[in-house]
């Protein structure tokens, strides 16, 4: 729409220069009116005035073409062609809530068209070879027109898409990776790591006597505690890191090109950073929190990412049958 009122603008300012240097006064102040009611209707939209703005636009172009190509320019300049990026623009703007003011315009700019072509005026302003010139003029800026509204409309359906993309592999309370995409990025990560011959290091991070917090503060405060902590976590790592929440209170952490003894580093410092935090409701009560984290890397027997991960499961079932709170590395690929 804002991009509609911008060409709709800068044609009228064109018109008004071209006219009032051959002194057509009465088209330069056609031009001059169509200007400054399309500023109006610019800023219409900029203030949140959507609805009179996508009116607005349509009934000065129906307006602005029907006066030129009948009276001023004549129908041989094909000025009415313009009609089509009204019809285009209705089709583009006007939501599904909105179809009656679609069709009333679209039907009016078809009659109009029509009549244009059947009625062949010639015009009071243009001469032959200026009809010619219009005619090109009119295919070039149909073309532009066409082309950026194209552009438009490619960038918005590709931002709508990456934003579905980010909803649909987002964890909506902790704003991390969901499963689903934390076990893709396993997966790729993996198999690059398998390939390139290097090192590969997966955790399992898990919230110690997170459901005596949700039993004991309430499912609020356990929410409140997936948040910071995944926060937290999320700032602790290297930012080649990947983190994703596996589910309920667990999460996966996967370092590539990354050695076991590294990854521990990593874990410990996230461990301690947990178990520093603070985290008050709005009651004002302090919640302690820790975290388990069980810790394994590639080996050359492994052929699956699930045996890394099976590997940091049991490490982590180590961390809390030894007390929770604490880092286990598990090496051991033997059942």
């Amino acid at each position: 729409m804002n991009f509609s009122y911008m060409m709709f603008c800068i044609s009228c300012l064109f018109m008004l220069i071209v006219f009032s240097l051959r002194q057509m006064s009465s088209v330069a102040i056609f031009s001059l009116v169509g200007l400054l009611i399309g500023l109006v209707g610019l800023r219409y939209s900029y203030i949140g005035h959507f609805s009179r703005a996508q009116l607005l636009i349509p009934i000065l172009k129906i307006s602005q073409i029907s006066i030129l190509s009948l009276f001023y320019f004549g129908t041989n300049s094909g000025f009415h062609w313009f009609f089509v990026s009204v019809i285009a623009y209705s089709f583009v703007v006007f939501r599904a809530d909105q179809n009656f003011a679609k069709y009333w315009i679209v039907s009016i700019s078809i009659v109009l068209f029509l009549m244009c072509e059947l009625l062949n005026t010639r015009g009071i302003y243009l001469t032959s070879f200026d009809q010619s010139v219009v005619v090109i003029f009119v295919f070039l800026a149909l073309s532009f027109n066409f082309a950026m509204v194209i552009n438009l409309v490619i960038n918005r359906l590709k931002s709508v898409n990456s934003h579905l993309r980010t909803l649909a592999e987002m964890d909506e309370l902790t704003g991390l990776s969901n499963r689903r995409k934390v076990l893709a990025d396993a997966v790729n990560i993996f198999a690059d790591s398998v390939i390139n011959r290097e090192s590969c290091v997966f955790a399992i991070v898990d919230l110690d006597h997170f459901k005596k917090i949700n039993d004991t503060f309430g499912h609020e405060a356990g929410d409140l505690v997936l948040a910071k902590v995944s926060a937290m976590m999320a700032s602790v790592i290297r930012p080649q890191d990947e983190i994703g929440r596996y589910g309920g209170e667990e999460f996966i952490v996967i370092m590539s090109d990354t050695s076991l003894k590294d990854a521990e580093v990593v874990m410990e410092r996230m461990r301690q950073s947990v178990e520093n935090m603070l985290i008050e409701t709005e009651h004002g009560i302090v919640i302690p929190v820790t975290v388990s984290i069980g810790v394994a890397a590639i080996a050359p027997s492994v052929s699956r990412y699930e045996e890394i991960l099976a590997q940091a499961d049991k490490g982590l079932y180590a961390a809390k049958r030894n007390g929770r709170n604490r880092v286990s590395v598990q090496s051991d690929y033997q059942s």
